[in-house]
C-alpha cells in the first residue's frame, strides 16, 4: 500500500516515531505481524531531517492482502513525527515486482556485533530462507544520522538501542526477489528495518 505524503520534513531517523504516529491513528497495529513499514524517502538537509520529495507516494506499507482494509484509515490522517507534521493522502495498491537488485536502509542484529559478525549473520539468514544473492554493505557517507564510521546505523526505541547495517542484495532471481520482499530480513520491520525495495536510480 502506497500513500501520498504532504509536508516539508521528517526526522532522518524516523522508524519508531513514524510507527508510533501511525498507531495513534490505528490503535491495533501494535504486534501486527502482517505489517512492515518502509522508511520514508527524502533528501538529507544536513540538520538531522529529510526533505520530502513532492508528488510522491512516500508512505509505503508492506501489507498482507487480507489486511489491506485495516490500513485504509491512514488516508486523510495527520501524523506528528517527532514534531514534524505530515498529511497522508490517497492510497494505491502496488503489487510486488521481481527485480534483481534490492536494498534495505537497515537490517538489525544483536547489540555489540561488528561488521564481520553481521555479514556472517546475514548470510546465515539468506541460507535459512533459500535466497542466493551477492551481498553489499554500503560504505558510510559520513554525515547521515545514526551512521557510524564502519557504516552501522542505530535505531533508538525508548531506552533501547538497536544496531544494524544498510544492505544491498544483487543478482536475485525473480523468485528470490519476491521472497525477500515478502519476508524481509530480521526484526523491527514495523520500524522500517529489514524491509527491502528496488534500488532507486541515482539522482
Amino acid at each position: 500500500m502506497a500513500f501520498s505524503l504532504t509536508g516539508e520534513r521528517v526526522p532522518e531517523e524516523h522508524g519508531y516515531a513514524l510507527f508510533a504516529a501511525m498507531c495513534r491513528i490505528i490503535d491495533d497495529l501494535h504486534g501486527a505481524s502482517w505489517l512492515s513499514v518502509h522508511p520514508i524517502p527524502g533528501e538529507p538537509d544536513g540538520d538531522g531531517a529529510l526533505r520530502l520529495r513532492p508528488d510522491e507516494m512516500a508512505l509505503r506499507l508492506r501489507v498482507d492482502p487480507a489486511c489491506i482494509d485495516r490500513v485504509l484509515p491512514m488516508a486523510g490522517a495527520t501524523l506528528s513525527i517527532e514534531g514534524h507534521v505530515v498529511t497522508v493522502g490517497a492510497s494505491r495498491v502496488l503489487p510486488l515486482e521481481p527485480v534483481a537488485d534490492l536494498g534495505a536502509r537497515m537490517v538489525t542484529i544483536k547489540d555489540g556485533a561488528d561488521r564481520q559478525e553481521f555479514e556472517a549473520y546475514l548470510r546465515r539468514r539468506l541460507d535459512v530462507v533459500g535466497v542466493r544473492a551477492a551481498v553489499e554493505i554500503p560504505a558510510p557517507k559520513g554525515a547521515a544520522a545514526g551512521e557510524h564510521p564502519d557504516g552501522r546505523r542505530v535505531l533508538h526505541i525508548r531506552q533501547q538501542t538497536i544496531v544494524g547495517y544498510p544492505v544491498i542484495l544483487r543478482g536475485l532471481s525473480a523468485e528470490d526477489s519476491l521472497r525477500v520482499q515478502c519476508l524481509g530480513i530480521g526484526g523491527r520491520q514495523r520500524f522500517g528495518c529489514g524491509v527491502f525495495a528496488p534500488l532507486r536510480p541515482p539522482g
